[in-house]
């Protein structure tokens, strides 16, 4: 059993240094604009800390500055709150 939990700690641990980190050949195929949604930053949902930004790729407008989100739901949040999910300066 220690040993499983060993191995699942190990595996998540390498998602988290990983990140969004790709190899060049995946870059070139999945080449585009990425940005972070904070929304999913703030509750440590690093599944979906990286979004791939395209024309229907949920945004929003606050304080100057465009601000992409994984999902329509993480877009609401935020409306709600900004500097809730902001990095603070």
């Amino acid at each position: 059993m220690k040993q499983i939990l060993k191995l699942i700690c190990a595996a998540l641990l390498a998602q988290v240094l990983v990140g969004c980190a790709t190899t060049p050949e995946e870059s070139a195929l999945n080449s585009g604009p990425t940005d972070t949604c904070h929304v999913c930053r703030y509750n440590n949902d690093l599944a979906c800390v990286c979004v791939k930004v395209k024309d229907t790729t949920p945004k929003a407008d606050y304080q100057g500055t465009t601000y992409y989100f994984c999902s329509q739901d993480c877009r609401t949040a935020f409306l709600k709150n900004p500097e809730k999910y902001l990095p603070k300066r």
